[in-house]
């Protein structure tokens, strides 16, 4: 579904990948119609980015492109031209926001600064989404996903003690950038006027693990160790632990949950030895043996019977679900909702993760096909005519 908070407001994205898509799909989500500019011919590089629905490789078909790009429309238009440029101008005079994760090189390279584009509308909240900022040393260097996780500090944390430092599986800092654009975008349109956004990926990275960072604080800077699974100097137990059919969640931060919980394990010996009655030094320097002991009781049970102890005992374990668990999940129902296309079916996603009690919502809109609003945006909201759209075709503008 979508709200009506942003309603009437016209966002345009040029957004490749995650960050600059997710930000326009948030401000989508609460009712901003968003026009989301394509390459001709080419289009969005997630377009190519699996998993493929019925694993048919298709750039119409990407599970990825079609989450991020919901409620939008979408348009074709080189911008390596004069004439693309000259439209896009056009476009933002009659829009109020412009996202986009262009590197600043090729910012540069077509005129597209905030500068240039302000003289087309004065009050545009223009968001830019770059590597490493358009400001500073590293302001020309290009980087992915992994590159600013590393640069960002992050990895350093990740992983067992007795193997390398670890990455994300997926591409988290674009879509913490992505949140950090799309909140400071309403707050420009909050405040008023025009302003740009300058969004560092690395800093938004660097800046969102704050426990990490206090740490790191507190040891000067030097990540003493990393911990595998479990929290550095945090009360044990706080970690993923096996059960009999797959892995649970054991977290006691309160001391009273502890006790609990060893109660409701039958009081077991070991716990009862002297080593493991300071709960961090027990984190810190017997978590493995912790590990098997837990798990020796653990093991005889399924997540559901722990779930079932942990509501009765209120004691914070959690079952580690699947993603069809999750789907299933009676409680998150209201999440998921289906866009379709006849090209697709029914394709259904996780909607937006908050409810506004006094705003109406719409049906979610499928992803746009390539281009398939050019008609909608140049002729009925920038006046071009059928005749004129043919040439802008004929000669590969759009």
């Amino acid at each position: 579904m979508t709200f009506s908070l942003l309603q009437g407001l016209r966002v345009v994205e040029l957004g490749e990948s995650v960050s600059a898509p997710y930000c326009s799909k948030l401000l989508a989500d609460m009712g901003a119609e968003v026009v989301k500019i394509e390459r001709p011919g080419v289009g969005d590089q997630a377009r190519e980015y699996g998993p493929f629905l019925n694993d048919q490789p298709h750039h119409e078909r990407s599970g990825l492109f079609l989450y991020l790009n919901a409620n939008k429309q979408g348009v074709t238009l080189d911008l390596e031209t004069p004439t693309g440029r000259e439209i896009l101008g056009g476009l933002l005079a009659q829009s109020q926001v412009f996202v986009h994760n262009l590197h600043p090189t090729e910012m540069d390279r077509l005129g597209v600064d905030y500068e240039s584009l302000r003289t087309h509308n004065d009050a545009l909240v223009m968001a830019s989404i770059t590597p490493y900022g358009l400001t500073g040393p590293y302001r020309n260097y290009k980087a992915y996903d992994i590159n600013l996780a590393a640069a960002g500090g992050i990895c350093e944390g990740l992983g067992s003690p007795d193997r390398e430092p670890l990455g994300f599986g997926t591409p988290e800092v674009g879509y913490f950038a992505a949140m950090a654009a799309a909140s400071s975008i309403v707050i420009a349109l909050l405040v008023g006027g025009g302003q740009h956004i300058d969004i560092a990926e690395v800093e938004s990275m660097a800046g969102i693990y704050n426990g990490p960072e206090a740490l790191m604080a507190v040891y000067q800077w030097r990540m003493t160790r990393r911990t595998g699974h479990h929290a550095l100097d945090f009360p044990y137990p706080n970690c993923i632990l096996r059960c009999k059919d797959g892995y649970i969640f054991v977290g006691s931060p309160e001391g009273r949950q502890w006790r609990t919980l060893l109660e409701v394990m039958g009081s077991p010996e070991w716990a009862k030895e002297d080593r493991f009655r300071n709960r961090t030094a027990m984190n810190n320097e017997h978590a493995d043996e912790v590990d098997g002991y837990m798990e020796e009781w653990l093991t005889q049970h399924t997540k559901a019977e722990l779930l079932a102890l942990a509501l009765k005992h209120h004691i914070p374990l959690a079952p580690v679900r699947d993603f069809g668990e999750v789907r299933n999940d009676e409680s998150l129902a209201d999440q998921f909702v289906a866009t379709e296309r006849p090209d697709t079916g029914p394709v259904s996603f996780a909607g937006p993760p908050y409810k506004l009690s006094n705003q109406d919502t719409f049906p979610p809109r499928p992803a746009p096909l390539l281009g398939q609003h050019n008609a909608d945006i140049y002729c009925d909201v920038m006046g071009y005519s059928k005749e004129e759209l043919v040439k802008l075709y004929q000669t590969g503008i759009i």
